[in-house]
Order: C-alpha cells, then sequence, then structure tokens
C-alpha cells in the first residue's frame, strides 16, 4: 500500500469521526441529559430534602423490618382511632358524608388506619381528591412523602400552599398538584391536600414519630444480634488436660487426630486432669444495656415500656401513672387526625358543590366527629364523676335558690371551675335570670295557704306542680318547698 492510500483512509477515518464525536455538556445547561428536580422552596427550619428524604426511607425500613418500630405505629394508631372514626353532620351535608366515607372507591373505615400510620411513619400525608364529573364525589388516593420534591406556597403567606410537585419517572417534569387554596382549584379534576405533624415553627414539612428513635433501634437491633452471635458460641467449649511435661507431646499427639466426640467415655488416670471451659458472655451487663437502650425508645417514642412488652417489674399503680403522658400525647394526635378528617371532608363536600351535584352551602363547623375513648377507664372515671356532680348539683341549686346575688354568681363561677368547665359572666347572668323568672312564676301559680283546710292546701298546691318548668321545680326543691 503506498502512502497516498494511507493518507485516503486516514482521511476517510477522520471524517466518520466527526460524525461520533460527543460534546460534553456541562451539568445544569441546557440539554445535558439530567432531570433537574425543583427542591424547595423549603422553610427556614426545614432540613435539607435529601436528609429528610433519608430520614423518611429510613423510618419505612425500621416499620418494616424492626417489630418496635411496627409496634409502635400500631400502637399510636390504635388509640388514635379507637372502636370508630367518622364524620357526621345534618341535612344534605350528611348524606353526603355517609356515601363519601362508605362509596367503594373510597372505603375510609379500612383507608384511614393506613393513613394514619403513613401520618405517623413519615410526619406528612399527601392525598389527592379525584372529583367524577357525573356526581361531583371525590375519591381519595395518597402519594408517598418521597414523590413529592417541592412545595408551592403563597407569596404573601408561606403558610398557604397552593401547589405540589411529584417526581415523575426519568427525563419527565415532575406533575404539578393544585391545593385547595389555590386559586384555579375549583375548575381542576383533582386536588391535593397535605397534612404534616411535628412540624417546627418556620417549616412547611413534619418529621415522623421514628426520626429520632431509628438510630436506637438500629442500635438495640445489632447488640440482639450480637448476643445471638455470642449465644452461639456459649456452645462451643474446650478440654484443659493437664499431664506431666514430660507426656504433654504424647498427649498432644493422641487427642489431634482423634478428639473426644460428644458424649464419649474418657478413661485416664491419676496422671491427667481433664477441665472444660467455655466463654464468658456476661449477660448480666448486657440485660443493663439491652433495658437502657429500651428505655431510650420508649422514652422517644412517647409511650410506657410496658406497652413494648417490658414490664421493668412496675406494679399497677406505676403502670398506670406513667401512661398518663402518653395518653396526652395520644388524645393530641386524636384531635389532629380529627382535623385532617374533617378538612378532607369539608374539601370533598366543597368541590361537588362547586359543580352543582349540592345545593347547601358548605360549612366545616357543621362536621363534628365524636372521638373514641382512648382508654377504657374513662368511662368508669366519668360514671362516678356524673354521680358526684348530680350531688353537688342539688346543692347549688339550693345555695343558688336565695340570697345575695353576688353570692350566687360566686357559687356558680366555682362550681363550674371545680368541674372543669369554664364560665364567663353572660352564661352566670343567664342562669341566674331564669331562676328569678321561674320564682316569679311558681309564686304566680300557687295559691295562698288556707290554713282553716290543710286538705284542700295540700291538694290545690299539687295540681300545679305540672305547670312548672323543669328550672322551678329545681328551683323549689333547692328552696325546700
Amino acid at each position: 500500500m503506498s502512502w497516498l492510500d494511507s493518507i485516503g483512509l486516514w482521511w476517510r477515518g477522520l471524517g466518520r469521526r466527526d460524525l461520533a464525536r460527543v460534546e460534553a455538556v456541562p451539568v445544569g445547561k441546557p440539554a445535558d441529559g439530567l432531570t433537574q428536580l425543583p427542591y424547595g422552596p423549603m422553610g427556614a427550619n426545614d432540613r435539607d430534602y435529601s436528609d429528610m428524604q433519608s430520614q423518611y426511607t429510613d423510618a419505612l425500613d425500621a416499620w418494616r423490618k424492626n417489630p418496635q418500630a411496627r409496634r409502635i405505629i400500631d400502637i399510636t394508631t390504635d388509640h388514635v382511632l379507637g372502636d370508630g372514626f367518622r364524620p357526621v353532620a345534618s341535612g344534605q351535608l350528611g348524606r353526603f358524608l355517609d356515601q363519601f366515607w362508605r362509596h367503594r372507591q373510597n372505603h375510609m373505615d379500612m383507608r384511614l388506619p393506613a393513613i394514619v400510620d403513613e401520618l405517623s411513619r413519615a410526619g406528612d400525608v399527601f392525598l389527592v381528591l379525584f372529583r367524577n364529573p357525573q356526581d361531583g364525589m371525590s375519591y381519595v388516593r395518597p402519594i408517598p412523602k418521597s414523590q413529592i420534591v417541592k412545595i408551592e406556597v403563597a407569596d404573601n403567606d408561606w403558610e398557604t400552599e397552593v401547589a405540589y410537585h411529584e417526581r415523575r419517572g426519568p427525563g419527565e417534569e415532575p406533575k404539578v398538584w393544585l391545593s385547595p387554596m389555590h386559586p384555579d382549584a375549583g375548575a381542576a379534576d383533582a386536588v391535593m391536600c397535605h397534612y404534616a405533624i411535628n412540624r417546627p415553627v418556620g417549616a412547611l414539612w413534619g418529621e415522623g414519630d421514628l426520626a429520632t428513635i431509628t438510630p436506637w433501634l438500629l442500635r438495640y437491633s445489632r447488640m440482639l444480634e450480637d448476643r445471638v452471635r455470642l449465644n452461639w458460641a456459649a456452645r462451643v467449649f474446650y478440654w484443659f488436660v493437664r499431664v506431666p511435661k514430660a507426656a504433654v507431646a504424647a498427649t498432644r499427639a493422641k487427642y489431634a487426630n482423634n478428639p473426644p466426640s460428644p458424649g464419649a467415655i474418657i478413661v485416664h488416670d491419676d496422671s491427667e486432669e481433664w477441665d472444660m471451659r467455655t466463654p464468658n458472655l456476661s449477660a448480666s451487663d448486657a440485660a443493663n444495656d439491652l433495658q437502657a437502650i429500651r428505655m431510650m425508645i420508649a422514652v422517644g417514642a412517647g409511650q410506657p415500656p410496658h406497652w413494648h412488652g417490658d414490664s421493668m417489674d412496675v406494679n399497677l399503680a406505676t403502670a398506670t401513672a406513667m401512661e398518663r403522658a402518653a395518653v396526652r400525647h395520644l388524645k393530641r394526635r386524636q384531635q389532629q387526625v380529627a382535623d385532617m378528617v374533617i378538612d378532607l371532608c369539608h374539601i370533598a363536600y366543597s368541590r361537588a358543590q362547586a359543580v352543582g351535584a349540592a345545593r347547601r352551602i358548605p360549612n366545616r363547623d357543621a362536621i363534628t366527629i365524636s372521638l373514641p375513648d382512648l382508654s377504657r377507664d374513662d368511662n368508669v372515671m366519668l360514671a362516678q364523676a356524673g354521680g358526684e356532680l348530680a350531688a353537688a348539683f342539688n346543692g347549688l341549686t339550693a345555695a343558688v335558690g336565695s340570697g345575695s346575688r353576688s353570692l350566687k354568681e360566686r357559687a356558680l363561677r366555682l362550681f363550674f371551675q371545680f368541674i372543669a368547665e369554664p364560665i364567663d359572666d353572660k352564661d352566670i347572668d343567664g342562669i341566674l335570670d331564669e331562676l328569678d323568672e321561674a320564682r316569679e312564676a311558681m309564686q304566680a301559680i300557687t295559691p295562698a295557704p288556707d290554713a282553716d283546710n290543710g286538705d284542700e292546701e295540700e291538694t290545690e298546691e299539687s295540681e300545679p306542680d305540672d305547670a312548672l318548668s323543669a328550672v322551678g321545680r329545681i328551683w323549689r326543691n333547692g328552696n325546700g318547698a
């Protein structure tokens, strides 16, 4: 091949190389081939986005693998929801809520525990309401926190969330869900609702109940795994054979290739002394360390240790006292979940009313939820308090039946203060005015006593009893009339 042919081949190769040329595009520039996720805006006190999502992933992984994490979440959900959790209202609003709650696309009785679980694990729950244009009914679909990459807020109020960005596939732009607070939410086919717990002031995102205890759950699991391995090693033992110095080599050679099998009978003379050695696990020290970690987990969960199966040798009185703080915390969580459910139902009805599927004007205050008891002991205590309250009420009617009005006002105020039901001056004046009216009405219908005919007096006096109001009878009984 001549040198001219070589130059021609080189030239053709250079041309092909030019066709296959690749230019590197700096990251962040257009056409860099990467999907730019719009992280932010984040609140002033929010965690870094990657740390927040890592925390959520760790909590979800712990819930799936660690029985203590699973139990902590289950206990919270079981106490919050109790035997039933359903919103009610009157009229058309109540009928819509019943249909919304029971609809086969919702099954809220079955779906609500999973939503509360996610709220406790993640600290945030994102619920999408898809509206059926035919009947205005909304269908609830949760979206994991890990799929939300951005929360948009109003320009003039960072607490008013207007839109959410959901992560899509590689190379795809995030999907934008409008919040019910967005100006265009009424015409949207679906809106997203965001509810958060454990949210610091100045933060848009919440934090799950497992956030502070996940590291301790991992430490406890590792220590238990180490104890399992050591317990396996405890079954391994060594024979120490003491023989005269001159017989050491012969004895070692004797048992090197033929060690004693388990259960074997070994016969030796006085020149050999056999001793079995096993590993020292220091179990007592490990028990204290494991209990200290369990206490840290219980404190972080806000639940007493005996709820997790750790009795700690406490009596009933101590266990009852330990539950008080936990019940207060669960009561607050129960109110948060109730507010979430009421808000969700109000939004669903408002969207139905926007398309003409309902006529009544939406009223959030008309939706109520009867919260279930956190403890069965509450019923016993309420029954006892009811009996004592009835007895105290009889004494109260006697105290306010006569005498100074200022004294009556003080007695009423103290009574309601003692039963933890504060009352304002307007209500006190209303009660006293009603008692005065009842007294005047009773005196008007009660005939004057007739000294000549006591029997007729008793007959005539007993007749108007049915005409007395309930307040009048209470006043008369309290005054001994």
